[in-house]
């Protein structure tokens, strides 16, 4: 009868010492039986859905969801592997924000491969989806400004080229005018010794 009591007292200390860690999670722990109803969670479920525990415990899990079609391609998921890691969600806020969250879950059964719950965590990934959103945009900022860059350098070289060409031309043109300067000259010789040999 004292080792009876003795375990009893044992296994509550335990069952206390479980929701302890529980409720100082600072992800969201939660259990859901196989027909996706919530039987347990966290008490940080408060700060990340505007839920308490107690007003969830025992309604369906897709009334956490944004998009209720998310939980069907998750289970999906999860049904084929047993376990996911990291798995993004949009998860429906009580005051109506939706909230992307990152999920890790895996499938338990019992002996006859009967689904007996799917537990996991769930964090908020509102920050590193914001992070994702600002590098994403600061990505495409310097795509646009090498864009720029690529065709202001290619204005510059073909302005270049153009200037070099333009340079040929007019040092053609420079040698093309001492010819006629020769020309010039010589015709001019030309023109006094004929003269010359007329006056004689």
């Amino acid at each position: 009868m004292k080792n009876d009591k003795n375990l009893e007292v044992q296994l509550r200390q335990e069952d206390e010492n479980y929701q302890s860690i529980l409720d100082n999670f600072v992800d969201l722990y939660y259990q859901a039986d196989g027909q996706g109803i919530i039987t347990n969670l966290s008490r940080s479920c408060f700060v990340l859905s505007g839920w308490k525990p107690e007003e969830l415990i025992g309604h369906p899990v897709t009334d956490l969801y944004a998009e209720p079609a998310q939980r069907e391609v998750f289970m999906k998921k999860l049904f084929v592997s047993g376990v996911v890691y990291d798995y993004e969600l949009t998860l429906l806020h009580k005051n109506g924000r939706h909230v992307p969250v990152s999920v890790s879950s895996h499938i338990v059964k019992d002996d006859k491969g009967v689904i007996i719950y799917v537990e996991g965590t769930i964090r908020d990934i509102t920050e590193r989806k914001k992070a994702e959103e600002e590098l994403n945009k600061s990505k495409e900022d310097l795509k646009l400004k090498i864009a720029e860059l690529e065709k202001v350098n290619s204005f510059m070289i073909d302005r270049e080229i153009r200037i070099a060409e333009l340079k040929k031309e007019v040092e053609g043109l420079r040698a093309e005018v001492v010819e006629l300067k020769k020309e010039m000259a010589e015709l001019k010789n030309g023109m006094k010794e004929f003269q010359n040999g007329q006056n004689k």
